[in-house]
C-alpha cells in the first residue's frame, strides 16, 4: 500500500494513518514501509511539526532510531506538490487540499500551473489542479478521497475538471456538506467528500447532509444511510454540472430539459445579461454625483437592495453615464458637459489606474462594462444575484439601469408580466436550486450561466388565455396561487406527458 497526502498541514490525516499502522505491530525491518507514506506540504513549519509528531508515535511503538530516521526522511517532503515530479503511483490519495483563490496565487506560479494542468483555467481555485495531479498519480486500483470545496461541481471554472473525471475516472461517492461545518475551526469553504477511482462505469452513491451530528457520517461510511445516499447507475458525463445528489430529482431535471426549451430559446429575442460593472463605483455610482454633474449624464441605477419581494423600491441612486447619449458605442464629449468633465478630471488618477483605462487610454473615463441604451430602455425582468428564490421584478417601462449585482432578462416576444410570474414560481426556483451553487442560509446565485440552464415552456406554446392568466398574477404575493397557475400552464402545454409534468412540477416545488 502506498498512501499520498498532498497537503498534510497539521497532520489531520497523516497522524491517524500512522496510528493505524502502529496498531498493526509492523515489522520495522520490512522494506515496504519506506514507500508506505508520502506526506507533502509547501510549508516547512507544517512538515517539521507533523514529522516530529510522527517521530514520537514511532518511538512509543518501539521503532528503532535508525529506522525512524530512515522512514521520516522518506515519508516527508517539503515543496510545491503541483510542481513536483513523482516517479511512482499511489493506492490511496487522501486529504484536504488547500483553498487559495486565483488572485492570491503568485503570477509566476499561475503561469507554471497553467503550463502543466489543463484544469487550471478561468481563474479557478488552486484545489482544482490538486484534483488533476492527484488523480493522475492513482494506481490501477487507486482511490482518491478528498474533503474539499464543492464549487467546481457546478461552476464554469470546474468544467474541465468535470470532463476529466467523467471521461477517465469514476465517482464512487459524492457527499455534499455545504450546509454543514465539519472542520475543527470555522472556514468559509463549502465542503464535500469526494471518493474517486478508476472503475469507470460503476454506480455512484451521492447524498447531502446539513450536520455532522447524530451519526450521519458514520451511517454514510458504513453504507447504512439509505435515507441519505442515493444510487446513480449513471453519473454526470463530460462537462455537465453535478446538479443534484438525488437520482430521482436528476431524472426530473432530465425530463424537464427534454420537454421545454432553455430560457433564451423560449421566445424570439429572449436574452439574459448582467448589469454594469464600473471598476470604480465610488466615482460612478456614489451618492453625491446627482448634484455635481449634468442631469442628462445620469441614469437611474437599480441595485440588488432595491428589489424587494418582486418590487422595485428605488433609492434614488444614479450612475454617471460616460457614453454618448445618441450612440452608446462612442464616449461622451466632455467639452459639451463641463460639470461632468470637471468631476471626472478630479478623479482622473483613480480612473486611469484601472485596467480598462490602461488598455484604452483615450477613453480613460469609460466604465468597465459599456452602458447600453438598448438595455436601459427595454422592458426587462430584474433579478438580484443572491436571493432565496422568486424575487423577480419587472421594469415595465425601461426606466432603470441594473448594477453589477442584478441580472436581467428581456424579450421581444414574451408578455413580460407573464414571464415574470413564471420566473417567480417554484417551478423555476426549484431548477435554480439545482443548477446554482447554494450559499449558507439557503440563498442561491441567480447568475446568467445558471439562468441560461433553466427550462420553461416556449411562449408559442401558450394560448392567449394562458398568458392572460399568468399576467393577471403579476401583483400576486401568494406563491401558492402563482404555483397553481404555473403548474396548470406547464401541464397543459406538455402534450406528451401531462401527468408526469404535474409530478415534475411538485418535485421542484417541494424541493
Amino acid at each position: 500500500m502506498r498512501i499520498l497526502e498532498p497537503s498534510c498541514g497539521d497532520g489531520a490525516f497523516v497522524l491517524p494513518i500512522v496510528d493505524a499502522l502502529v496498531a498493526e505491530s509492523p515489522d520495522w525491518n520490512d522494506a515496504a514501509l519506506e514507500t508506505f507514506l508520502c506526506a507533502f506540504d509547501i510549508s516547512e513549519k507544517s512538515v517539521s511539526k507533523v514529522r516530529a509528531a510522527v517521530d514520537g508515535k514511532l518511538l512509543a511503538a518501539g521503532c528503532p532510531k535508525a529506522v525512524r530516521e530512515r522512514l521520516l526522511s522518506r515519508w516527508f517532503s517539503c515543496g510545491d506538490f503541483l510542481l513536483h515530479d513523482f516517479t511512482c503511483t499511489f493506492d490511496v490519495v487522501i486529504g484536504n487540499p488547500p483553498y487559495i483563490r486565483f488572485d492570491n496565487i503568485d503570477p509566476a506560479k499561475q503561469a507554471a500551473y497553467k503550463s502543466r494542468y489543463v484544469t487550471f483555467s478561468e481563474r479557478c481555485d488552486i484545489y482544482v489542479p490538486f484534483f488533476e495531479r492527484s488523480m493522475s498519480l492513482l494506481s490501477k486500483r487507486g482511490v482518491l478521497s478528498f474533503i474539499c470545496s464543492n464549487r467546481f461541481v457546478r461552476s464554469s471554472y470546474g468544467r474541465r475538471l468535470r470532463r476529466m473525471i467523467g471521461d477517465s475516472f469514476h465517482v464512487s461517492l459524492y457527499l455534499n456538506m455545504e450546509h454543514a461545518q465539519p472542520f475543527e475551526t470555522d472556514v468559509s469553504a463549502y465542503p464535500a467528500v469526494f471518493v474517486i477511482d478508476r472503475r469507470v462505469g460503476r454506480e455512484t452513491y451521492s447524498g447531502e447532509i446539513s450536520s455532522i451530528e447524530g451519526g450521519e457520517l458514520e451511517r454514510c461510511r458504513t453504507g447504512s444511510a439509505k435515507s441519505i445516499l442515493s444510487r446513480f447507475d449513471r453519473w454526470y458525463s463530460g462537462r455537465d454540472a453535478w446538479v443534484t445528489t438525488d437520482s430521482s430529482l436528476r431524472s426530473t431535471i432530465d425530463n424537464v430539459s427534454g420537454l421545454f426549451p432553455a430560457i433564451e430559446e423560449s421566445g424570439a429575442g429572449t436574452r439574459v445579461g448582467i448589469g454594469v460593472a464600473t471598476g470604480a463605483d465610488d466615482v460612478y455610482a456614489c451618492g453625491q454625483i446627482a448634484s455635481e454633474i449634468e442631469s442628462s449624464c445620469l441614469l437611474p441605477l437599480v441595485s440588488s437592495e432595491d428589489i424587494r419581494n418582486g418590487s422595485i423600491m428605488w433609492n434614488k441612486r444614479y450612475i454617471l453615464n460616460p457614453y454618448d447619449q445618441h450612440d452608446d458605442s462612442r464616449m461622451l464629449d466632455l467639452s459639451m458637459f463641463p460639470k461632468t468633465g470637471a468631476y471626472l478630471n478630479r478623479h482622473a488618477e483613480r480612473l486611469k489606474s484601472r485596467y480598462c483605462a490602461r488598455k484604452h487610454p483615450d477613453a480613460w473615463y469609460r466604465t468597465l462594462d459599456r452602458i447600453k441604451y438598448s438595455t436601459l430602455r427595454a422592458p426587462k425582468l430584474l433579478l438580484p444575484d443572491i436571493q432565496r428564490g422568486g424575487n423577480v421584478a419587472l421594469d415595465e417601462r425601461g426606466e432603470y439601469y441594473p448594477h453589477h449585482n442584478v441580472y436581467w432578462i428581456k424579450s421581444s416576444s414574451w408578455n413580460m408580466k407573464a414571464l415574470c410570474v413564471i420566473m417567480r414560481s417554484s417551478f423555476v426556483t426549484g431548477q435554480m436550486r439545482c443548477v446554482s451553487m447554494q450559499m449558507r442560509g439557503g440563498s442561491i446565485r441567480y447568475q446568467a450561466q445558471n439562468l441560461r440552464n433553466v427550462h420553461i415552456p416556449a411562449w408559442r406554446s401558450l394560448d392567449e388565455s394562458d398568458v392572460d392568466a399568468l399576467a393577471s398574477l403579476y401583483l400576486e404575493k401568494d406563491l401558492k396561487k402563482i404555483d397553481a397557475c404555473v403548474e396548470r400552464v406547464v401541464a397543459k402545454v406538455s402534450f406528451r406527458q401531462p401527468r408526469r409534468i404535474s409530478e415534475l412540477y411538485f418535485a421542484f416545488a417541494l424541493g
